[in-house]
């Protein structure tokens, strides 16, 4: 054989082993340049999008569903997304709306119960539906369960701490991704990490699954569906010490698909934070997770230097509107006219692409019962 054909067949066989390979650095599923999506929060209702489209006279490119870790989205956040023709963005807690943890970060990086992840990469890979995941945001803020630090300043224990939060993230990220199993084990024990599903070994019997609660088994390949990871936490702490900024909970950026903070109008005075904030995380495309001209924005002015800061900035990419979770609340955009009239004269620019391309309708026409609707708090957000 020549040197020649040697060369050849080395450079095949690499090409072959990075098709298969497990994702080191993940897709973004960005717009092109020049272009942006606005999207708007679910109330479990499709018809409560096309009323916020009417409202601002565009139609909405995502929508961002609230979930608690081990609800599937097969409970209706696939079928929304795809009736209301959007892509899907899953902020994901561990925490219910109640307040009761259902998993520690310690508990995820240790594999407790990866059998949630697989099973949300595997429904979103079978759908081929493009979703976000705006994973444990607001991190170093004390409200959320998956924090660092107690509304005093001390540290939270038992699981809780920034360096269980990035290991957390990272194993998240690595499973959700796809790819290889195998790889996939080796770069979770390079991090001192067990394999998937804390196997034994890669060709552990756990993995054919069976009657020990894994009803599905854990293929060699695992599927690669279209997610991107997003980061956002406060532009600032909360409380506001020294171990609870940003980038105390900065998981490297290899496992990070878009960077980006939330900002209300009742906070605007923190904007200029988060403007630092983007020009410091500047390799990533940049989303506004959640903003609304609640408390104050009846002229609009709050909500149009938001949009126009936007608009001048080609790498954010999103820009989300937080109206809890039914169409009538305080965050509303009908009860600030003002803002209402500035959202309506900015989104019918050519800068706000209307429809992602690549949204899929489930087979089932049929929509699943809507949940009861229950008020949540008011956000205690620095931005």
């Amino acid at each position: 054989m020549t040197g020649r054909a040697k060369a050849g067949i080395l450079l095949l066989a690499s090409v072959i082993a990075l098709a298969g390979a497990a994702s080191a650095t993940g897709k973004s599923y960005a717009p092109r340049d020049g272009l942006a999506y606005h999207g708007v929060s679910d109330t479990g209702d499709p018809d409560d999008l096309f009323a916020f489209a009417d409202q601002v006279g565009a139609h909405p490119a995502v929508l961002q569903a609230f979930y608690h870790w081990r609800v599937p989205l097969t409970t209706g956040a696939l079928y929304r997304w795809g009736v209301t023709d959007t892509r899907g963005v899953l902020s994901l807690s561990t925490g219910t709306g109640a307040g009761v943890e259902m998993i520690t970060p310690q508990q995820i990086a240790e594999g407790r119960d990866d059998r949630y992840i697989l099973r949300l990469a595997s429904t979103i890979a079978e759908t081929g539906q493009t979703v976000y995941i705006r994973l444990m945001a607001e991190m170093n803020g004390h409200w959320n369960p998956y924090s660092a630090f107690n509304q005093d300043g001390t540290a939270r224990r038992n699981g809780h701490s920034t360096r269980w939060y990035k290991r957390a993230w990272r194993r998240f990220a690595l499973i959700i991704r796809g790819g290889p199993r195998a790889q996939i084990n080796r770069r979770l024990l390079r991090m001192g990490l067990p394999r998937i599903l804390r196997a034994r070994s890669d060709d552990d019997p756990i993995y054919a699954g069976g009657p020990e609660g894994i009803p599905l088994p854990v293929p060699e390949q695992l599927p690669q569906p279209r997610v991107a990871m997003m980061w956002v936490p406060q532009s600032f702490g909360s409380p506001n010490i020294p171990g609870n900024q940003p980038d105390d909970y900065w998981p490297g950026g290899k496992y990070v698909d878009w960077v980006g903070i939330d900002i209300y109008s009742k906070f605007a005075s923190a904007f200029d934070r988060g403007k630092a904030f983007f020009r410091r995380y500047d390799r990533w495309p940049f989303v506004i997770g959640e903003y609304s001209p609640w408390d104050n924005d009846y002229s609009g002015s709050f909500t149009n230097e938001l949009l126009r800061w936007a608009e001048n900035h080609d790498r954010v990419k999103m820009v989300i509107y937080y109206r809890g979770v039914d169409p009538d609340n305080e965050y509303n955009v009908q009860h600030y006219p003002g803002a209402q009239r500035i959202l309506r004269r900015h989104l019918g620019k050519p800068r706000w692409d209307e429809y992602a391309p690549g949204v899929t309708a489930l087979t089932d026409p049929l929509a699943p019962p809507i949940p009861a609707r229950v008020p949540l708090p008011a956000p205690r957000r620095g931005g």
